[in-house]
């Protein structure tokens, strides 16, 4: 439980307080810190409130949204894609969802997280700040999956933003748990750019609880190249690459069976489009 909360002025300072109280943690819905049994235990907090990152804008790169913006205003907003709405959909509860940010979502790094998996299949870009050494003031713009990939390494940076490619990309996504308040079992995500019945840039990823988030490169690369004749192929795929253990979201041999037949079916779905 939060007991000491910091205000600042801009993002600079919020890196310098976290690096003057290193056992804070950046303090935005709190949905995750404030958790009842939460595995995140921190007395103090740094607010990132005020500090602008709460806007959806349509810009030259695509749509930016900061670290801030809710789940539920990603729901509400004109300017976010499907995909993406139907992403934040998977928290379940409302309440939750207006105070829960993307941010806060993908800094946790849960190996059930709602967006995750969609944000890495649409290939989305983070924009991230930090301090060098000396002090000196940084900002990055790089692609999620170098974020997922080296997780641990930005756990002093703050993640400010989100930008989703205007490049138009398929993006689908299923959740699969018990109940829909209920930790999921599994989160697959399967993107890819589709043209002359041909997909490319084909990115396959899935949350799966007790494993974490995970990328299926060797699929993916087999489906750019047309070495599966069928969904059924990709299905046998996915099943032998899926690593699941046993919890009380579901079976490790479930979790397997529910992610290979999502992945097939979204494959089935994204080339039956193919035009």
């Amino acid at each position: 439980m939060i007991k000491y909360l910091i205000k600042v002025k801009d993002v600079k300072e919020a890196l310098l307080k976290k690096r003057e109280y290193p056992e804070y943690a950046f303090y935005a819905g709190g949905t995750e810190i404030n958790r009842l049994n939460s595995n995140l235990k921190y007395e103090g907090a740094i607010s990132l409130e005020g500090l602008g990152l709460d806007k959806i804008e349509v810009t030259k790169e695509g749509v930016k949204i900061g670290a801030c913006v809710t789940l539920q205003s990603l729901i509400e907003s004109d300017d976010i894609p499907e995909y993406l709405k139907e992403a934040a959909q998977f928290c379940a509860s409302r309440t939750l969802r207006n105070s829960a940010t993307i941010g806060g979502n993908l800094a946790f790094g849960s190996d059930d997280s709602y967006l995750m998996p969609t944000l890495l299949a649409a290939k989305a870009r983070l924009m991230t700040s930090g301090l060098t050494s000396d002090g000196v003031f940084t900002e990055d713009n790089l692609p999620i999956r170098e974020y997922h990939s080296n997780h641990d390494s930005f756990s002093s940076t703050l993640l400010v933003g989100v930008v989703l490619p205007k490049e138009e990309r398929v993006v689908l996504s299923k959740r699969f748990a018990k109940t829909s308040h209920a930790h999921s079992a599994v989160c697959v995500a399967f993107g890819a750019k589709v043209s002359n019945k041909k997909l490319s840039e084909v990115r396959i990823f899935a949350a799966i609880k007790s494993t974490g988030v995970v990328r299926f490169s060797d699929v993916e690369n087999a489906i750019e190249n047309d070495a599966f004749s069928s969904s059924a192929d990709v299905e046998f795929a996915i099943a032998n690459a899926v690593k699941a253990k046993d919890d009380l979201t579901a079976s490790a041999s479930y979790k397997r069976y529910i992610t290979s037949v999502a992945v097939a079916q979204m494959f089935d779905m994204t080339k039956g489009g193919a035009k």
